[in-house]
């Protein structure tokens, strides 16, 4: 999607499980709204998701291109850096979330091949051996959860309690949201040139989940677009050009034009 410029960041941080609580979504939602120009919830509900998508899985998606370990995105492990007009700037691991992952990855690794399991960092009074038993993380959400698709099915568990918030506090419907989610790893898989790290989480993540898609046009790579933000819907906005809403000619026409001025 298109977006235009925003105030700066704030630097106010909150806890992730605020995800999970309607009043406070409801809020930002409205805060959102405001920004936007526009009363209707729907449509304010939709780009906040879109921003707050885009921020969960851009960190994930480049540890993945990177080859190194996520950190678990149980809502109980990251923080939000939030903005003034009520969006997510970035998604914070905890301290110790990056070495949860690691330890998990670790702990697959040596499962599979036999080896003796690592020992966690530090010792048993590390908080990571008490954040990975912790209800809603990563090592409760599955048996197999120590493997290198342990993230994937941490994000769905994450996923799978936040969705259905945001879709009753702004009566967006569940199954754009979780094209939301696919359309921006997408996007953020082609920013960084990893189309396959990108489809690689989404197939991890599975469940209601769809798999990025992508096309070529023009020589420019494009994520083919299952999901509409409606910045459309807001006074004085247009249609994104890559909108799935718009007729597959037209869409293809101007996505040229694009890639043409380079």
């Amino acid at each position: 999607m298109e977006m235009v410029a925003q105030p700066p960041v704030s630097r106010a941080l909150v806890p992730g499980t605020e995800l999970l609580r309607a009043q406070w979504l409801a809020e930002r939602i409205a805060d959102m709204g405001i920004s936007w120009g526009t009363a209707d919830s729907r449509v304010s509900g939709t780009l906040w998701w879109c921003m707050a998508a885009s921020s969960l899985v851009d960190p994930l998606v480049a540890a993945i291109a990177a080859d190194e370990p996520p950190f678990d995105p149980a809502l109980e492990h990251i923080t939000l850096e939030m903005r003034p007009d009520g969006g997510v700037e970035r998604v914070l691991p905890e301290p110790h979330g990056y070495r949860i992952a690691a330890h998990l990855l670790a702990l697959g690794s040596a499962a599979t091949s036999g080896a003796a399991i690592p020992p966690v960092q530090e010792g048993a009074a590390d908080p990571m051996t008490v954040a990975v038993d912790e209800p809603g993380s990563c090592a409760a959400v599955t048996e197999s959860c120590c493997t290198a698709a342990s993230v994937g099915h941490s994000l769905r568990h994450t996923l799978s309690r936040v969705i259905p918030v945001v879709a009753e506090v702004s009566g967006a419907g569940v199954a754009s949201l979780w094209a939301i989610v696919a359309d921006a790893i997408g996007n953020r898989a082609l920013d960084i040139g990893a189309e396959e790290a990108g489809a690689r989480l989404a197939r991890d993540v599975a469940g209601r989940l769809p798999v990025p898609r992508f096309q070529d046009v023009g020589g420019r790579t494009f994520v083919r677009r299952i999901s509409c933000c409606l910045v459309f819907e807001v006074p004085g906005c247009t249609m994104c050009t890559s909108c799935p809403k718009r007729p597959a000619a037209e869409r293809e026409v101007l996505l040229a034009e694009v890639a043409a001025r380079g």
